[in-house]
């Protein structure tokens, strides 16, 4: 029985229209579920349409626990042919969507395509390396493809991408450089940043440099560019996180960061300590990652720290800091806040 088809059965099941034969078959059903063999993520469904299904056992269960004994059995079996059946139709409704997205983003690379733009898949194992015209670099993850013109424009940099890329792009703030994604844009003037998409959501995170990322208008809809313009700017070590289906971006740190660079003039990273301000210590981390890091107690502002934080990466030197001060910290967005109840130790 294909997928459609057991959907329609189940509808007749709730309405009590079908044959005993096939009232069987979702008795058969039931039976499997009770014995917890029946995986239904393999049916079509993705992650997240997994965990509701979960959600929606349980609450089925619970609808069932308040009925009398002796009509748990039939009344169990209708809530979770309903469930499913819920299931069943959002797993179309998220395929149809997430579908949608990636083929109005295959049709404006295939559009370019014949346009004379150039195309780079990457088809192997391990990432691939590709020299633009303009000296910027681009590695292409495995499974993704890159299509880009031979000459830029006198006016812009524009490609575009399917899957997932690092970009390490060449500066020239008179030709700013744009990356098209399913329906999103990342507009640079020259920094390096990475794209990465998976489970309907499309992830930049920047490693140097400050870029901008919105909303295509021309992927969008008219209902849709009525509604919003969606658009944040990012800079080093923050991330952004566009939710193609609600279609709004979210902002945070990534998950390691890393130093900026500062240039041959100054590269020396601060990292012992004797009897410093923490304030200083402080202000050293915020300049090497450039994070801004919000004391919330300003009273140990001025209490001094002893230690060697070389070598560390910035979530354990902030671990370290917290355990001299008897302090917590938390990312909150783009920002570090560090809190400490306590006033300076004795």
């Amino acid at each position: 029985m294909n997928h459609k088809a057991f959907r329609q059965l189940l509808k007749r099941y709730l309405d009590n229209s079908c044959t005993d034969d096939e009232r069987a078959i979702i008795d058969r059903w039931y039976e499997l579920l009770d014995h917890g063999n029946t995986d239904l993520s393999k049916r079509e469904m993705d992650e997240t349409e997994s965990r509701l299904w979960n959600k929606l056992q349980s609450a089925a269960k619970e609808k069932m626990s308040a009925l009398p004994v002796k009509k748990r059995s039939i009344g169990w079996k209708y809530a979770a042919a309903a469930c499913l059946l819920g299931v069943v139709l959002l797993a179309g409704i998220l395929w149809f969507t997430n579908n949608k997205e990636a083929e109005k983003g295959s049709a404006l690379v295939a559009a370019k395509l014949t346009e004379g733009f150039l195309e780079q898949r990457n088809t192997g194992n391990t990432p691939q390396q590709l020299k633009l015209e303009d000296g910027s670099v681009v590695t292409i993850y495995t499974g993704s493809r890159l299509v880009y013109p031979k000459h830029f424009t006198a006016a812009k940099r524009e490609v575009y991408l399917e899957g997932e890329a690092f970009f390490a792009v060449s500066k020239n703030p008179n030709r700013p450089f744009f990356v098209y994604s399913n329906n999103i844009v990342t507009q640079v003037l020259g920094t390096s940043f990475d794209i990465r998409g998976r489970n309907g959501q499309l992830e930049v995170a920047v490693k140097t440099g400050r870029v901008a990322v919105y909303e295509n208008k021309e992927q969008m809809g008219p209902d849709k560019m009525k509604q919003r313009s969606n658009g944040v700017i990012i800079t080093p070590n923050q991330k952004v996180t566009y939710y193609q289906q609600e279609g709004h971006f979210v902002t945070s740190i990534v998950d390691q960061p890393v130093p900026v660079p500062k240039g041959a003039e100054n590269t020396e990273i601060p990292g012992g300590y004797n009897e410093t301000p923490l304030h200083k210590v402080l202000n050293d981390l915020e300049t090497t990652y450039e994070l801004e890091i919000v004391l919330e107690n300003e009273k140990i502002r001025n209490c001094l720290f002893t230690g060697d934080l070389t070598g560390q990466s910035l979530f354990n030197k902030l671990e370290t800091i917290c355990l001299v001060f008897d302090a917590t910290y938390e990312v909150k967005g783009t920002k570090i806040l560090l809190k400490a109840a306590k006033d300076c130790p004795n």
